[in-house]
């Protein structure tokens, strides 16, 4: 058995990546959240790339421990007052994220959506990002625009496209 307090960042984020799928017998959703919540505290910005990879479409466990995993990455972004790299990070990964977790990298992307406060980090993250990633992000935003016909959705949607119009 795991005991937290004695585990590392490191080793937490192995917890996190050896139960994401919450299908073996010794997988502890009780762990796993011990085990994020350390990382979210305690982590610094090299805990974002690590944390991602936790992400996965098919887990078996509750959802609500994925979506954790989505706001332990804004909440160590901004403890460490780094909020535009840390969702850089995120959006710069999309291309591996999307091989396993399409629907949590979405989620993310409508997280930032839904929260005007981050918008700006969101845009300048957006910025820097490659070719690829940026047509991945454009995609993601099609899909979410497509999916929903909340108007706050498709205003931020706008909003994002018209800033981002410069680098496309």
């Amino acid at each position: 058995m795991y005991s937290i307090e004695e585990c590392s960042i490191e080793e937490c984020l192995q917890i996190l990546n050896k139960m994401k799928m919450m299908c073996n017998e010794d997988d502890d959703i009780e762990v796993f959240d011990k085990a994020l919540y350390k990382v979210r505290m305690e982590g610094d910005m090299s805990a974002i790339e690590k944390l991602y990879t936790a992400l996965d479409d098919e887990t078996e466990g509750p959802s609500s421990a994925m979506m954790d995993i989505l706001e332990s990455i804004i909440d160590i972004s901004e403890r460490c007052n780094q909020l535009e790299e840390g969702i850089y990070i995120f959006l710069s990964n999309g291309y591996k994220i999307i091989k396993n977790a399409t629907d949590w990298f979405e989620m993310f992307n409508r997280l930032l959506l839904y929260t005007r406060r981050l918008h700006e980090y969101y845009i300048f993250a957006i910025k820097r990002l490659d070719k690829k990633n940026l047509e991945i992000l454009l995609d993601t935003l099609d899909d979410i625009e497509k999916k929903n016909n909340v108007d706050y959705l498709k205003e931020s949607i706008d909003l994002i496209r018209e800033k981002i119009k410069s680098i496309e």
